[in-house]
C-alpha cells in the first residue's frame, strides 16, 4: 500500500479587506487582426468600435453573430478607489480563456497562458486615486505547441473573462495559501497548519499569528497564538496541532470544519478563513481506499456548461446538477477536462461528492507532451496551479494529468512518468492517473494510482458485450492496479425510439442507450469483477456544445448538429429515460 498524507483541506475564502467586485457591464470589441495592441488599444478610452458584453461571461454566447471565433477579443472598464498608506491593491482574475495581458492605466499589469485556472497581479504602484482604467486582452486561439494543442476539439471553445473579476485591498502584511497536512494516530490526528506571510514593507516586522479550528456550531476545538518575525517578502508559516476526536468527510457524511487566521502587524490586521474536511484517499492492491475503507466511484463526468450561459455557470445552477447527481446515486464527479470555478468544488466539499480534476491535455500530440519546452511553459505550470488552487478541497480525490491522448507511445510514457512524479511533489495526499482511451494497448500506465479507461464499445467500434473481455484483458495485463471506467455511453436524442435496437452501431434513440448503458453497468459491476473494479463515471451528466468533433460525422443527424448528446439529460436538464437505469443500478452498487 502506497501511503497517501492526510491533509486538513482548507476551502479558499475571501480574505477580510475591501474587496471591489469588478463583475458588470464592460467594453468589449473583437481583434481578427490582432492589431489592437499595435494601435494602442490598451491606453485608449476613444468609444468608436466598442460594444458592450457582461463580465463575467462566454463571448461566444454574449455576441452570437460570432459563436465560432478564435482569436484576440477585448475588454475595457474603469473602476474607482482610495488606497490609504500601507495598503496594496491585487487585481483578481478566476478564469480568461485562453491566454490573457492585462493593463492597468495603460501600463502592463501582467500576462497568463492558461484559460481555466485564477491568477492575480500586485497592480498598487499603477492605479491612482480615483477613475482608473483596466483592459483585457483574451485570445483563445488554439497554438500547435501548448497545453491545450490544435488537437483540442472535444468541446466548444469558450473564450474571454469567463470567471468572476475583483480588486482585493489588504494590509502591507497579510497571508495566503492556508493548509495543513494531517496524520491519522490511534488516538486522534496530528496535523500541521501551513500559510505562507506576505509582507510588502522594506524592513521586517513582527506580527501576531492567531489561529482557530472551529466545528458546525461555531465552537472552538483547537487554536494557538504566537509571535512571528516577518522579513520581506513571502514566509513559510507552519504550526503543529494535534486533535483527539474529530468527524471525517465523506460523500455520505461531509463534515466541514471552518478554520480561522488572523495576523495582526503594527496597526493593521489581517484575517481569512476556511472550511475544513479530513479525511485519506489511498490504493491498496485493486482497491481504492476512502478513510480506510473500500470505496467505489459511481457518478458522471461534468462539463461547465450551459445554454445561453456558456462556462459561467450559476451557484444554483451547478447545485441543481449536483443535487440530480446525488438523487442518482452518485458519490463521484469527474470534472472534464480542465479545472472548473471554485464553487463547483466548493458545492462537492458541501453536498458529498468526491471529485477529479485535471488539466485539459486533451488528446494532445504525443510530440508536445515529449517536448521540454511544452512541459516548462505549459505542463508544469498548469499542473503547479491547479494543485495550488483546488487543494484546500476534501472533495477532490483525484489528480489527471490529462485525457485520451497517444499514451501507447513511448514521449507520452515520459510526460506521465514526469507529470505523475511531479504532481506527487507538490501534493501526496491524492491519487494520481490520467484517462486513456488505448485500453489494453496503453504503455503509460506503470506510474499511475489506478488505470482509467474510456470505451464505447457498442458505439464507435465493437459491440455491447465486447466490453467484458476487455476488462477481463486489461486486469490480467495489470492485476496489481484498481480499474475505474472512465468514459462510456451512447448518444440518446430525448423522445427517439428504437423497440429492438441491436448491439452496435449508432443508433440514436433513447433505448439503445439505455441497453447500451445498463449492459456496461452490468459488466462493471460483475461480482467476478468485483475485486478490481473501483469506478463507473458515464459519459456524461448532460448534453453539450461540440462544434468540431461532430459536424463531420455522416451518421450524426441534421438536428443534432454540434452537439454532443450523451448526456443522461438534455442541455437543458430534462432526464432522458437512460438516468433511471443509473439511478437503478447505482442503487443496488
Amino acid at each position: 500500500m502506497r501511503p497517501f498524507a492526510l491533509v486538513l483541506f482548507l476551502l479558499a475564502a475571501p480574505a477580510y479587506g475591501r474587496t471591489l467586485d469588478l463583475s458588470g457591464i464592460w467594453d468589449f470589441r473583437y481583434d481578427p487582426a490582432g492589431s489592437g495592441e499595435a494601435a494602442g488599444w490598451q491606453g485608449s478610452a476613444a468609444a468608436n468600435g466598442w460594444t458592450k458584453i457582461q463580465v463575467p461571461g462566454s463571448y461566444n454566447q454574449a455576441v452570437r453573430n460570432n459563436i465560432l471565433y478564435q482569436g484576440k477579443a477585448w475588454y475595457r472598464t474603469t473602476f474607482n478607489t482610495q488606497l490609504k498608506r500601507g495598503e496594496r491593491a491585487i487585481l483578481q482574475f478566476d478564469g480568461v480563456a485562453i491566454r490573457s495581458k492585462v493593463w492597468v492605466n495603460g501600463a502592463l499589469a501582467g500576462e497568463h497562458l492558461f484559460p481555466y485556472t485564477s491568477f492575480e497581479f500586485d497592480v498598487t504602484s499603477l492605479i491612482k486615486p480615483g477613475l482608473n482604467q483596466l483592459v483585457v486582452m483574451a485570445d483563445n486561439q488554439l497554438l500547435k505547441d501548448a497545453i491545450p494543442d490544435l488537437s483540442c476539439t472535444g468541446w466548444w471553445n469558450y473564450g474571454g473573462i469567463n470567471r468572476g473579476v475583483r480588486l482585493q485591498v489588504v494590509p502591507e502584511t497579510f497571508a495566503g495559501g492556508l493548509s495543513a497536512t494531517t496524520r491519522m494516530t490511534p488516538n486522534g490526528w496530528d496535523f500541521q497548519v501551513n500559510a505562507t506571510l506576505t509582507n510588502r514593507a522594506t524592513s521586517a516586522i513582527s506580527a501576531t499569528i492567531e489561529l482557530r479550528l472551529l466545528d458546525s456550531r461555531g465552537r472552538s476545538v483547537w487554536n494557538h497564538t504566537g509571535e512571528q518575525k516577518i522579513a520581506p517578502g513571502d514566509t513559510r508559516l507552519q504550526v503543529a496541532g494535534t486533535r483527539g476526536s474529530i468527524a471525517a468527510w465523506s460523500p455520505e457524511s461531509p463534515t466541514l470544519y471552518r478554520l480561522t487566521m488572523e495576523v495582526h502587524s503594527g496597526g493593521s490586521s489581517f484575517e481569512t478563513s476556511a472550511p475544513v474536511g479530513f479525511r485519506q484517499i489511498a490504493v491498496k492492491g485493486t482497491q481504492i481506499l476512502l478513510n480506510g475503507k473500500p470505496v467505489f466511484f459511481k457518478g458522471a463526468n461534468y462539463h461547465e456548461m450551459y445554454p445561453g450561459d456558456g462556462m459561467t455557470l450559476s451557484r444554483e445552477q451547478v447545485r441543481k446538477d449536483f443535487a440530480d447527481m446525488k438523487a442518482m446515486g452518485a458519490n463521484f464527479v469527474r470534472l472534464a477536462h480542465y479545472p472548473q470555478a471554485e464553487q463547483v468544488y466548493e458545492l462537492a466539499d458541501q453536498m458529498g461528492l468526491m471529485l477529479w480534476s485535471e488539466i485539459p491535455a486533451w488528446q494532445t500530440r504525443a510530440e508536445v507532451l515529449g517536448s521540454d519546452e511544452v512541459w516548462n511553459s505549459y505542463g508544469a505550470p498548469q499542473l503547479r496551479e491547479m494543485i495550488a488552487q483546488r487543494r484546500a478541497h476534501p472533495s477532490v480525490v483525484v489528480w489527471s494529468v490529462g485525457n485520451e491522448f497517444p499514451s501507447e507511445k513511448e514521449p507520452v510514457k515520459h510526460y506521465v512518468e514526469r507529470a505523475t512524479a511531479f504532481v506527487r511533489e507538490i501534493d501526496s495526499s491524492r491519487l494520481v492517473t490520467f484517462a486513456s482511451d488505448r485500453r489494453e494497448r496503453d504503455i503509460s500506465f506503470d506510474s499511475v494510482d489506478f488505470i482509467a479507461i474510456n470505451e464505447y464499445f457498442g458505439w464507435y467500434y465493437g459491440a455491447i458485450p465486447d466490453l467484458a473481455a476487455n476488462l477481463d484483458k486489461l486486469h490480467e495485463k495489470w492485476p496489481g492496479k484498481p480499474i475505474v471506467v472512465a468514459e462510456f455511453g451512447s448518444e440518446g436524442i430525448l423522445g427517439w425510439k428504437n423497440p429492438a435496437p441491436v448491439d452496435r452501431g449508432m443508433d440514436y434513440s433513447e433505448d439503445y442507450q439505455m441497453k447500451l448503458v445498463g449492459s456496461h453497468l452490468k459488466y462493471i459491476f460483475d461480482p467476478a469483477r468485483k475485486s478490481f473494479m473501483a469506478g463507473a463515471l458515464l459519459w456524461v451528466y448532460a448534453d453539450f456544445p461540440n462544434p468540431s468533433a461532430f459536424q463531420r460525422s455522416p451518421a450524426h443527424p441534421p438536428m443534432a448538429a454540434y452537439m454532443n448528446l450523451k448526456g443522461l439529460v438534455t442541455d437543458d436538464r430534462r432526464h432522458k429515460r437512460v438516468w433511471d437505469v443509473v439511478r437503478a443500478s447505482f442503487s443496488e452498487k
